[in-house]
């Protein structure tokens, strides 16, 4: 039966997982989790894509992970069709696409999976994954496909969220990076410059002299220079 105050809860989460640390692959396994609760589903799994196809894939409980992954590798499965069509599909009964998708049948049969629902993760013209929904042979009512939707859609927007926020501390950690090398450089030049009575640009021709000649980068030799007492 669907739940939808936890429903809201597991929103109001998502934006919360953002402000902190996190692991994708252990917060999309956790979310899994929550759908399984939200609407009474033996199981549910994300499959991530890239430009070739499915690449990453997970899924709650652990029998449902490995169908997941199943459907990444052979590439076959209602995972896959979402993602070639863009559009939601609801299966009712699995046994009846076993001559189309052989392994992926076999495999949710063994684990009592009778129906799924794929739901695109649509981000614009492109699809960035799938959220599957699995329960036993079940008629899935328009209002609980629907809210599945509007989660799929909230998914789409945290995923893109922490893609950004991750280029953003990349970005972040290289211009720190940098700032970190411009400093220890100059540090080193006024040492070079103190130590042997050359100009700071001389001093500077120094160091990447030694630089080239050890086949080592000016950071290193500088770090050298300021922090082990190094000669050149």
């Amino acid at each position: 039966m669907y739940d939808h105050s936890l429903f809201l809860r597991t929103v109001a989460g998502l934006g919360g997982r953002l402000l902190a640390p996190y692991d994708l692959d252990v917060v999309l396994t956790d979310l899994a989790a929550r759908l399984v609760e939200v609407f009474d589903l033996s199981g549910a799994g994300l499959v991530l894509t890239e430009a070739d196809g499915p690449a990453s894939a997970v899924g709650f409980p652990a029998g449902v992970a490995a169908v997941e992954r199943l459907q990444s590798h052979h590439r076959s499965g209602p995972c896959v069709e979402a993602l070639r069509t863009g559009e939601v599909l609801a299966i009712h009964d699995l046994d009846e696409y076993a001559d189309r998708w052989p392994e992926y049948c076999e495999a949710a049969r063994r684990d009592g999976l009778g129906s799924a629902v794929a739901i695109p993760l649509r981000l614009g013209d492109h699809t960035i994954g799938v959220v599957d929904l699995y329960a036993g042979r079940r008629e899935w009512a328009a209002e609980d496909l629907a809210d599945a939707v509007v989660l799929a859609d909230i998914i789409t927007a945290f995923l893109v969220s922490a893609s950004r926020l991750r280029q953003q501390e990349q970005l972040a950690e290289q211009l720190q990076g940098a700032l970190d090398s411009r400093t220890v450089i100059e540090q080193a030049k006024g040492v070079i410059a103190a130590r042997t009575d050359v100009t700071v640009d001389e001093a500077f021709e120094r160091i990447r002299r030694h630089a080239r000649t050890h086949h080592v980068t000016v950071r290193a030799v500088s770090d050298a220079i300021v922090n082990l007492g190094l000669q050149v």
